[in-house]
């Protein structure tokens, strides 16, 4: 039976921007009581006062994901104040770009634990409670490229593989309590701040390849699945062809898709090296989309036409 989301207690991290914000608007919507979680207090205020403003209950955690015990304490300042948590959604996600042997250490090593052990935390925290309660929601965050292969953002592409065995591995072991849940969100290119905020070291502006889709989107499949709970759920038609092309043939997409990535995700324009918002948040960047749609539709153009030609490129390549 689907759950009612009215009242239900949903803490979100990665509360601040991008599919974060959008799910935390679409629960405020439902009735829900939020909790939301990020590490920049000021974006986090704002987004509480959009609840408020649509009539729902907010409690404002500033967390660092990458810490277990600043996650316990995110999870036990809901449970004092509304004795209990029925959607935990892990959205906390950084980037990082270029080659391997460019990108810093201590970026490749934060954007892993962001992305994988932000979730591993959150599991921590919130399993707990379902159990005792007999019931809970559990939402992590994957991607596209938690199936399938990418040159040059390799610690994200390794956490979204982490993150969806991860999943898998909770779902196994929860099978002895039937109401508690975990989902996967595997979502292809969504329109947020995560490229311009992304650590850079590949020399050259990124950008993302389109086709792209809203993170009100995503927002909208992360409050069906704590409704009705799936096991996991990809978003977009060209999301879904890249799975099948690894799948199928991992020859050909091992072909086609490096050279298409590497064309499409840089601008001509050469950017100096930066770790963005991975290692320190940028609360002046944190909104829901990355206007990328909106704005910038020209650059998305550029970037389809130069995958495009990568693609062609690799086509041809014996």
């Amino acid at each position: 039976m689907p759950r009612d989301l009215s009242e239900s207690v949903v803490v979100i991290t990665g509360a601040s921007s991008g599919i974060g914000r959008a799910a935390v608007r679409r629960f405020a919507r439902e009735g829900s009581v939020v909790v939301l979680a990020a590490r920049a207090e000021a974006p986090l205020r704002a987004a509480a006062a959009e609840c408020e403003a649509a009539g729902a209950t907010a409690l404002v955690v500033p967390t660092d994901v990458r810490s277990e015990a600043a996650v316990k304490q995110l999870a036990q300042r809901a449970l004092e104040r509304f004795e209990r948590i029925d959607v935990w959604v892990n959205c906390a996600g950084v980037m990082a770009y270029g080659r391997f042997d460019d990108v810093p250490a201590e970026v490749f090593r934060a954007v892993i634990e962001t992305n994988l052990f932000g979730q591993v935390h959150g599991a921590r925290a919130a399993l707990p409670a379902f159990r005792r309660q007999g019931s809970g929601v559990l939402i992590n965050m994957s991607s596209v490229w938690g199936r399938v292969t990418t040159p040059d953002v390799t610690a994200y592409v390794t956490s979204k593989f982490a993150v969806r065995a991860f999943s898998e591995c909770l779902r196994q072991e929860l099978r002895d309590v039937p109401d508690v849940d975990v989902a996967t969100m595997l979502p292809q290119a969504v329109d947020t701040p995560i490229f311009a905020r992304g650590a850079n070291y590949a020399g050259r502006a990124v950008r993302p390849v389109p086709p792209m889709i809203d993170a009100d989107e995503i927002a909208a499949g992360i409050v069906a699945c704590a409704r009705n709970p799936k096991r996991e759920v990809t978003w977009g038609r060209a999301g879904r062809a890249l799975e099948l092309l690894q799948t199928f043939a991992p020859a050909l997409h091992g072909r086609l898709l490096p050279p298409a990535f590497e064309r499409g995700n840089y601008q001509r324009e050469p950017a100096p090296s930066t770790p963005g918002a991975v290692l320190h948040p940028r609360p002046d960047t944190e909104r829901v989309d990355g206007g990328w749609r909106r704005d910038r539709r020209g650059e998305l153009m550029r970037a389809f036409l130069s995958a495009v030609r990568g693609l062609v490129r690799g086509a041809v390549r014996r």
